[in-house]
């Protein structure tokens, strides 16, 4: 009898912990990053828990060329591009909580996670 029940708890907390959500599939935390559009300076946008290893093109007004002054408050690290589908050379790759310097303009990021 408590063979059959050690089987049974052993079993549940192993489907248990094959179901628990983790966060191995994207960066979790907050990338953020400013544009400016006509005569608006200085407005801000972000990516909240950003999904990982895959191109996330930056989503800009139609009047804002650029992202710039990219913020990485992650735990992944990301890196900038100045393309829109992460094909042109790194541009800037940015550790977890750390900040691009201002004037480097983005258009598409991937996260390392």
């Amino acid at each position: 009898m408590r063979l059959r029940t050690s089987v049974a708890a052993a079993f549940g907390a192993a489907v248990l912990a094959l179901t628990t959500p983790t966060s191995a599939y994207g960066a979790e935390g907050v990338f953020s990053y400013g544009f400016n559009t006509g005569n608006t300076l200085d407005q801000r946008g972000a990516l909240f828990n950003p999904p990982g290893k895959q191109c996330i093109t930056i989503k800009l007004p139609k009047d804002a060329d650029f992202a710039y002054a990219a913020l990485n408050r992650t735990n992944a690290t990301v890196t900038l591009f100045a393309d829109d589908d992460c094909s042109s050379d790194v541009y800037f790759v940015v550790p977890p909580h750390k900040a691009a310097p201002e004037r480097v303009l983005l258009r598409s990021v991937m996260f390392s996670r």
